[in-house]
């Protein structure tokens, strides 16, 4: 990362809000038709909202990748046509965050800011990130997600549960269950909640049912022997999101490895001193946001600099480099994983084990 780099990200991570305030009042002076529809207090929704893509401005030019920010700006854009918040609001927005950057920011560091917020603009009219449903009933397997769903939707944990299982009974594989159904269904869960289709509440406990049922099928998994390698498996710090990381690790697990999951949001001391702790042989890490990518990069440079850090092997994954990968390596992983086959596809051949 160029010093100029730095410093700018540095003043955009802490000054989000302030400079969110700024914009939002502008947006409001401007075009006071943009606070129709975002809620009680508009000042506040949109300062809020602002100072998010504030926060993602300041990780892409850490990362030194404008098209990080600007495919947030697509997705963000999606969001709210879903929420049925008219896409010129969002477009007059990242206006008036533009100019408040040109006014408030060190005058050496407006042109850099300048050009990553100019080239989201100049792509905001392309077609939006795609926020339709993932689900398409049509196959065995797409049915039974989308029964899944439905039963977690309707509060049914135990029918939610009992369709799992008996379809494992009648010879579905695990990772069949994993890569067809659950994932399939979480990422819907996901899309609908970015769609304003179900709170957090019903996200928080389709989510909870789904990890409980992944901890019954994994039992009836079938294992191969014992390889002798250890996998460690955790969420940046800041990443509440820990689902696909388990299904990773449960891949790895299945696979003969001896997997360690450390779940959500783990701090980058505790991460470091857990490479150490349990020998590991490789480290799996996701990042859902882009916002965590800076985080992510600490963790790996922090878990470099133990007595570890030169054996481990570091696998990179989740939406925050989808798209992206090439950040995997200046990030100074191994690699990265876009899936739990292909996580431990690329784990046995770091550390020399068949691919299979």
């Amino acid at each position: 990362m160029s010093q100029e780099n730095e410093y700018l990200s540095r003043i955009l991570g802490s000054g989000s809000r302030a400079l969110a305030s700024y914009a939002a009042g502008e947006l409001l002076e401007t075009h006071p038709e943009a606070g129709a529809g975002v809620g009680p207090d508009p000042f506040a929704a949109w300062q809020g909202w602002l100072a998010v893509r504030v926060e993602e401005l300041a990780a892409a030019v850490a990362a030194n990748h404008p098209t990080l920010f600007t495919s947030q700006v697509q997705w963000a854009k999606a969001v709210l046509a879903a929420r049925g918040i008219p896409t010129e609001h969002f477009r007059a927005g990242l206006q008036s965050l533009r100019s408040v950057l040109a006014k408030e920011l060190p005058e050496q560091v407006r042109p850099l800011a300048d050009e990553y917020v100019g080239q989201a603009l100049g792509a905001f009219d392309q077609e939006p990130a795609d926020l339709s449903a993932r689900l398409l009933p049509d196959t065995p397997t797409g049915r039974l997600a989308s029964t899944y769903l439905l039963a977690l939707l309707e509060g049914d944990r135990r029918r939610a549960r009992e369709l799992i299982l008996e379809a494992v009974d009648q010879g579905l594989s695990v990772p069949d269950v994993y890569l067809q159904v659950l994932m399939p269904a979480q990422r819907e869960l996901g899309r609908m909640w970015l769609a304003g289709e179900i709170n957090v509440a019903e996200e928080h406990f389709t989510s909870a049912t789904t990890k409980i049922v992944m901890a019954q099928l994994l039992p009836r998994a079938t294992f191969r022997p014992p390889n002798g390698k250890t996998m460690l498996a955790a969420a940046v710090a800041g990443n509440q999101h820990d689902i696909g990381l388990q299904a990773v690790g449960d891949f790895f697990e299945m696979d003969g490895w001896r997997t360690i999951h450390l779940g959500a949001n783990v701090p980058i001391s505790d991460l470091v001193q857990a490479v150490d702790c349990f020998d590991a042989d490789l480290l799996g890490i996701s990042a859902s946001q882009s916002t965590q990518l800076p985080t992510l990069k600490n963790a790996i440079q922090a878990v470099r600099e133990r007595k570890r850090g030169g054996d481990v092997k570091i696998l990179v994954g989740g939406l925050a480099l989808a798209g992206s990968e090439e950040l995997a390596d200046e990030m100074g992983a191994d690699g990265f994983a876009s899936g739990p086959g292909d996580a431990v596809r690329l784990g046995n051949q770091l550390v020399g084990l068949p691919t299979n």
